[in-house]
């Protein structure tokens, strides 16, 4: 069978760093391919070449056996038939849905001047139908929920029937059962002739949904894997992690440490009660990880913010050390040592467009403050010094954070909150996102804070992270904690039980 895509001998360099080699593959029409490689591996970069965001420096892309020259997003979708959802929405928030599906054809909807909103509902309605999404199509985009926004970006590139259709990390703000969804609609979709590449850091999504696997590492093609239903998924999974990686290890979690002897209780919550939330109490000692889990929007994330005053409480009192503390606002939070990690990173946790100095440094700038002046030698040492203990690669504090892989990015928010002296750290699915080394290097970053006395209490969704990463587990159900795990052996039966309340 002809290929529809061909790539080959594709580079790209960035200065300093030559980010493809020589990548080259083929992909045949109505299949259904995976493309995993860690953080840095180059496939955002290969996906924003298909896409026309970026010109490569060499090589060739053909599409159904013609030579493709792809300036930008507009030609790559209306000449090639070449469409991409991305993890990071392109939605307009102060527009509505049906204004943000025919961004760039809302003319058509004009007459004599006016907007017929009439036509336009309905013709969105129509739009989102084939992703079983249920929303009011007049609402802003800026009133969806995370899986509802992908799930609008979907539809809008379904409408526009690409030919070859890239899904780039769309599930990780996904819950399962959307997740399970999303794979009806890509199996349709294949049924009718289309390609589709699927990117995701959960391998069991890639295994499961795809029918081969392209993997990357280093910016060079490592091979390209069939996945048969009758290979052992395990052997499988091993196998590309060490394509991936160099290594066949796999996740590797530091020892629990569990509850040490005379372990101080650091920041205690009672009764907290929020539009969310039901009387939700517990601790955090020092030397502990301990998580949140459970079933996507149980009321994990919302715990987080009511108690760093982004959600408002009708009940409740936190004590850091046994003291009541007033806590209405992030930076009452903050300076009573409450420090909140969103899980929404590039939205909410990092500047972009400004580089790594200036987003590691904000939070605690006014420790270094004198007179009303920054002592700018000493503020670059520091910030310097915390991006050698994270081991964040940079070639200097004047980079671009955008330009920072994942795992990168995320230790840039660590690194900005630890200036600060945190006394605890609230984490929301800090490695949401991250290739597996990239979580590894997390996880023991997490170990080593709470043996320097700064404990976390961390939201986890992903299993195995949730069985072997934290030394006490609360499990939440509809606004409530049902359960509690602790130990060095979890029951997993038990603790998927849990989830269901």
């Amino acid at each position: 069978m002809e290929p529809i895509l061909d790539v080959e001998s594709l580079e790209k360099s960035f200065p300093g760093v030559e980010v493809l080699k020589k990548i080259t593959f083929s992909l045949e029409k109505g299949k259904i391919y995976g493309l995993v490689g860690e953080n840095g591996a180059g496939k955002s970069t290969l996906v924003k070449i298909l896409m026309g965001l970026h010109v490569p420096d060499g090589g060739v892309i053909r599409i159904a056996g013609e030579e493709a020259q792809i300036r930008n997003p507009t030609q790559a979708r209306r000449e090639y038939k070449l469409d991409a959802v991305f993890q990071e929405h392109a939605l307009i928030p102060h527009l509505s849905v049906a204004e943000n599906i025919f961004l760039d054809r809302l003319d058509q909807f004009y007459s004599a001047g006016l907007l017929n909103r009439k036509l336009l509902q309905f013709r969105a309605e129509e739009v989102i139908r084939p992703v079983d999404l249920e929303i009011d199509v007049n609402k802003s985009a800026d009133m969806l929920r995370e899986g509802e926004k992908s799930l609008v970006e979907l539809a809008k590139a379904l409408e526009r029937d690409p030919n070859i259709l890239i899904f780039d990390e769309m599930t990780a703000p996904l819950t399962s059962e959307v997740v399970h969804m999303l794979f009806g609609i890509i199996q349709d979709l294949k049924h009718q002739g289309k390609t589709l590449i699927f990117i995701s850091h959960r391998l069991e999504e890639v295994l499961q949904i795809c029918e081969e696997i392209i993997v990357l590492k280093d910016g060079n093609l490592q091979g390209i894997i069939h996945n048969s239903q009758a290979n052992d998924r395990s052997e499988l999974r091993k196998q590309i992690i060490g394509m991936m990686t160099g290594t066949e290890k796999g996740l590797d979690f530091p020892a629990k440490q569990g509850r040490r002897k005379g372990a101080e209780r650091v920041l205690s919550a009672r009764n907290i009660t929020t539009k969310y939330l039901k009387d939700v109490s517990l601790e955090v000692r020092t030397g502990e990880i301990v998580a949140l889990a459970g079933l996507r929007g149980q009321g994990q994330s919302s715990l987080l913010r009511a108690v760093t005053g982004l959600q408002l409480r009708t009940q409740g009192n936190i004590e850091m050390f046994g003291v009541p503390v007033e806590i209405d606002s992030p930076r009452t939070a903050m300076k009573n040592g409450i420090f909140f990690v969103s899980d929404q990173r590039d939205q909410e946790e990092l500047w972009l467009a400004h580089d790594v100095w200036l987003n590691m440094s904000v939070a605690s700038v006014d420790n270094r403050t004198r007179w009303g002046f920054i002592p700018m030698n000493k503020d670059r040492e520091i910030v310097e010094d915390m991006v050698r203990k994270l081991r964040i690669v940079t070639p200097s504090i004047a980079k671009i954070v955008r330009q920072l892989s994942g795992g990168n990015r995320q230790k840039v928010v660590l690194g900005k909150y630890l200036l600060a002296s945190p006394k605890v750290l609230l984490l929301d699915q800090p490695t949401m996102g991250l290739d597996v080394g990239a979580k590894v290097e997390i996880y023991y970053l997490l170990r080593s804070l709470a043996d320097e006395g700064i404990p976390t209490l961390t939201v986890l969704t992903d299993l195995e992270e949730v069985i072997n990463l934290p030394d006490r587990i609360f499990v939440m159900h509809e606004g409530r904690i049902v359960r509690e795990f602790s130990g060095a052996k979890i029951n997993e039966e038990e603790l998927l039980d849990s989830y269901y309340g």
